[in-house]
Formats: C-alpha cells, sequence, structure tokens
C-alpha cells in the first residue's frame, strides 16, 4: 500500500487505463478520500471534454495548405544506364551475328551491282553527317545560352 497521495500522472493514469495500473495504486485511492477525489475531479474533466463540440472551420483548411504547397516540378527520367545497357546488348547481338555468319557475310555482296552498294554507303554517310551536324548546332545554341549567364 501506498502510504503517501499519488501524484497526478498516477491519478490519470488511473482514470484512464485502470487495467493497467499497478495494485498499490488501486488500493490507495480506495482507501484514501483525498486521492479519489482527485479521480472524480479528473474523471469530470475527461467527460467535459469529450462532451464539447469538434471545432470546425469556417473555410476548407485542407485548400488553404495546400495553395501554399510549392507545385510539383516535373522530373525528367534518368534513363542514361538503361541506355547504356540496351547500347551494349545491341552492339554484343550484332557483334554476335556478324561472327555467326562471318562465313556468309563475304558471299552476301557478291550477286548485288557494285552501283547499289556504294548507293547504300553513301546514303548512311549522309544521313550521319546531317545528324552530326544537327548535333553540333544544337550544342553550339546551348554554349551561347550558358554563356549570357
Amino acid at each position: 500500500m501506498v502510504t503517501k497521495h499519488l501524484t497526478d500522472d498516477e491519478v490519470q493514469l488511473y482514470v484512464v487505463d485502470r487495467q493497467h495500473v499497478e495494485m498499490a495504486i488501486v488500493e490507495h485511492i480506495d482507501t484514501c478520500a483525498d486521492c479519489r477525489t482527485k479521480v472524480e475531479v479528473y474523471q469530470l474533466l475527461i467527460s467535459g471534454i469529450e462532451q464539447q463540440p469538434r471545432p470546425v472551420f469556417d473555410f476548407d483548411l485542407s485548400a488553404s495548405v495546400l495553395k501554399q504547397l510549392p507545385a510539383l516540378q516535373p522530373k525528367a527520367a534518368d534513363d542514361r544506364l538503361v541506355t547504356w545497357i540496351l547500347v551494349f546488348v545491341s552492339i554484343g547481338f550484332i557483334a554476335g551475328a556478324v561472327y555467326y555468319f562471318r562465313s556468309y557475310l563475304t558471299n552476301m555482296f557478291e550477286g548485288v551491282a557494285a552501283i547499289l552498294i556504294y548507293l547504300i554507303a553513301i546514303s548512311a554517310i549522309t544521313v550521319i553527317a546531317a545528324l552530326v551536324f544537327d548535333m553540333y548546332n544544337k550544342y553550339k545554341k546551348e554554349m551561347k545560352v550558358l554563356d549570357l549567364y
């Protein structure tokens, strides 16, 4: 049995959760009129708080908070790793095909006229040159933009 009066924390714990309180505290409240009065006061206080209506705002709080939050900026996906993996897999696949069919590659262009091979090669070189030229022009424009700052 407790010989001194209970603290406010012990009394509040008794009021809120009687099942998990030490037996000595329960016995003290049963025998002590002062502590029993404290228990009744806390019970009245808690029941008064529970009976009060919940506060309601006269405006939409969530909408006003969401307005103040910064807008999410779309972020570009960083797919460089996936791109390089695909490039290396493609190169490996092409190298494997060339190695596997190496004996047939010499015979593949035998029946094709020389002019057709030259046309294909010139077309490929022209397309690659145009792409490199375009990439260089974009690079120059971006460098001008960076020089302005």
